[in-house]
């Protein structure tokens, strides 16, 4: 057998039980929902947000207890993540959210805007596209 001809098979076999275990997995989980028990195969759980501080130290917010519904199962199913994904210290770390978040900030990509003299999604340099961006007024910043 050719390389070429077994790593496609051996691709479609990967396939094939990557389709069959989630068939499974979604049968296993509907067969749950007709016949639910408390805590399966929806639950609730408790988990809280935690930031990096200076030192290597997390900061872990106590006080702002989150909760979210997750489904037992290997696979995501109605748009719940699987139980296995929250690790078991429920501290759910946000930092590196914030640091892409500056990225965008700080590079002016937002509505496609990039720096002065660049050309973005809107296909003008920056303070053009800051020119023709619309004006709607609120009750702020409406004339009195």
């Amino acid at each position: 057998m050719r390389p070429k001809t077994l790593l496609k098979w051996i691709g479609g076999v990967l396939v094939g039980l990557t389709a069959l275990v989630y068939a499974g997995d979604f049968v296993w989980f509907e067969f749950r929902s007709y016949n639910p028990k408390p805590n399966n195969p929806l639950e609730t759980v408790t988990f809280f947000y935690a930031t990096g501080v200076k030192g290597g130290k997390v900061e872990v917010f106590y006080d702002q207890p989150q909760t979210q519904i997750c489904v037992h199962s290997i696979f995501p199913h109605q748009g719940y993540k699987p139980c296995w994904r929250f690790n078991r210290s429920h501290v759910q770390l946000i930092s590196r959210l914030i640091t892409d978040a500056q990225k965008f900030v700080t590079g002016r990509h937002f509505a496609g805007w990039t720096e002065a003299g660049g050309s973005g999604a809107l296909g003008v340099d920056a303070d053009t596209a800051i020119e023709r961006a619309p004006f709607f007024p609120t009750d702020r910043t409406a004339k009195k």
